[in-house]
């Protein structure tokens, strides 16, 4: 267990605000894997993160305002579904692990989260914590590039030729013989556009 940045005093009500931050932004109509990725990327992530006090006592719709200004009304009654439950579990989780958001839906996507709802929301939390660290076991020494490419569907040829990048150099980045990071970037550009994903996805922490 990582060392938390704030008090668990605040865990039961960082859960709470992240669960109906993500139902009440579903309701108002924004697309979930699109909502999530801008949460995971925004200020409000990284202070929660850093356990900064006045973003763990906000209120749900303080957190939405700031990612989207006040074009969200406030909701009366929120059902509990999968979003609530998504945003809930991954708040525990984050503070279990001590990770970012942003690491975790790296190894973890928010579709997978979801899908795990039928069998998980009403289990025990550390049985999520379980499964979820499989998947970061599982993931160890997989890089970011190989990731996105099998993601796509994309074998290493086809990656080279849409890429115009040599295969070895795909090869190497993957069994990271060669650090992508060092790449240059319109070589970087030419396989993110191929993948249809951004340079900094394909980087490697």
């Amino acid at each position: 267990m990582a060392i938390q940045s704030y008090n668990e005093f605040y865990l039961p009500y960082v859960s709470e605000n992240l669960g109906t931050m993500f139902e009440h932004a579903i309701d108002s109509g924004k697309n979930p894997i699109i909502f999530w990725n801008t949460f995971i990327t925004s200020n409000v992530a990284k202070q929660i993160e850093i356990g900064n006090p006045k973003y763990l006592t906000s209120s749900a719709l303080d957190y939405l305002i700031e990612l989207y200004g006040k074009g969200i009304s406030n909701r009366q009654h929120i059902a509990k579904d999968r979003y609530y439950w998504a945003g809930w579990i991954l708040a525990q989780f984050q503070y279990y692990t001590g990770y970012s958001f942003y690491k975790i839906n790296k190894h973890l996507s928010i579709e997978r989260v979801l899908d795990m709802y039928p069998t998980l929301h009403e289990a025990d939390v550390t049985k999520f914590y379980d499964v979820a660290m499989t998947y970061f076991k599982n993931q160890i020494g997989i890089t970011n590039l190989q990731k996105i490419r099998k993601a796509r569907g994309l074998s290493q040829k086809e990656l080279s030729n849409r890429a115009n990048v040599a295969i070895r150099s795909i090869q190497m980045y993957e069994q990271k013989q060669k650090d992508i990071n060092k790449t240059q970037a319109q070589t970087l550009y030419r396989i993110a556009r191929v993948l249809g994903c951004n340079i900094e996805d394909l980087l490697e922490d």
